[in-house]
Order: C-alpha cells, then structure tokens, then sequence
C-alpha cells in the first residue's frame, strides 16, 4: 500500500510527466503560434505553468517566499517572450527545475506534514497536499491547453477515428495516429 507521501509524490510526477511530454517534440515555431482570437502561445503556457509552479513551491517551503515579481525567471521577468531557441530551452529546464524542487522538499518534509498548513501567495493557507494537488491540476490543465494549441497549428485532429458529435468538421485527411494503435487496429 502507498503512503501518503508516494501518492502525492505520484500525482506530482504524473502532472509533470503529462506536461513535459507535451513540450517534448515541440518545436520553436510550433512554441512561437498564438491560435487566431488568441493571446498566449505554447511558449507563453509553459512559462506562466514553470512560473506558478515555482511560486507554489516557494510559498510552501521558502522561509522568505519568493511571489510572481521576485521570482527566478529564465533571462529576467519580461513582459514578452524572446523568440529564440535558448529561450525555449530555458523555459523547460525552468519548469524541470520547478519540479525538481517540489520532488525534493516533499521527499525532506516527509509523510507527517502533508497535512500542515502552508502559506499560499494570496496571504492564505492550506495544506501541504492540497497545494500540490492545485500545482498538479494546473499542470493537467495547461497540458491539454498545449495540446489543443498544437492541434490547430498542426490541422490535426487528437487521434485516429475521432470524427465523431464533438467535431463540427469532417477529420479525415487530419487524424493523427495515438502511440498506442497499431497498423492493424481500426
């Protein structure tokens, strides 16, 4: 049986893994597109996923908190994005290093404080494990957020035989094929 710790740990892993998984094969024109109506690109998500992720943290284990100002961010707080390769790269290794630190601090606090409350950034608190559970939700959502972005760059629907009451327009000729489907499966 998981303790509590292993399962908070795991969420953790899961959401990041989720997220990570998504930037993996993304490329930096792929990272630069903003959707039509749009505001926020692919690269934009991760940077503002890497910098609540690291604010969270930092509330939670930090004797002098760090908030969204005072933060750690990759080439200094901008208002924009640079539009480099380097940048890109330093977005992710940012948001590995956010996660990073939560595995390790969680890991040093151990199983017994998960239910002690911590301070959050709007002057509150909560418990160590809902905290984690919002920074995993945040990173769920922004995944599929990334995921849709690069569905509509790419003119792809999300996978093979999707064409079904929640598309409005016909998908054949843009499927894309889950890693999990074979030649043979229909």
């Amino acid at each position: 049986m998981s303790t509590k710790l292993e399962m908070v740990l795991g969420m953790l892993e899961h959401a990041y893994r989720t997220m990570k998984d998504n930037v993996l094969s993304v490329t930096l024109e792929e990272a630069l597109f903003v959707p039509q109506g749009g505001y926020r690109s692919i690269m934009g998500t991760l940077k503002h996923a890497a910098g609540w992720s690291h604010v969270y943290r930092s509330y939670a284990f930090d004797a002098e908190p760090k908030h969204w100002m005072e933060n750690n961010w990759p080439h200094g707080l901008r208002d924009t994005i640079i539009k480099s390769e380097e940048y890109w790269q330093d977005l992710i290794k940012w948001f590995d290093d956010a996660h990073q630190r939560w595995v390790e601090d969680l890991t040093r606090a151990g199983e017994d404080v998960l239910d002690e409350l911590r301070p959050v950034h709007w002057g509150d608190k909560s418990s160590l494990h809902e905290i984690v559970r919002r920074i995993t939700q945040h990173h769920i959502y922004h995944a599929g957020e990334l995921n849709q972005i690069l569905s509509i760059y790419r003119g792809e629907a999300w996978e093979e035989t999707e064409e079904v009451e929640e598309n409005n327009i016909s998908t054949a000729g843009h499927r894309i094929r889950p890693p999990w489907m074979d030649e043979q499966s229909e």
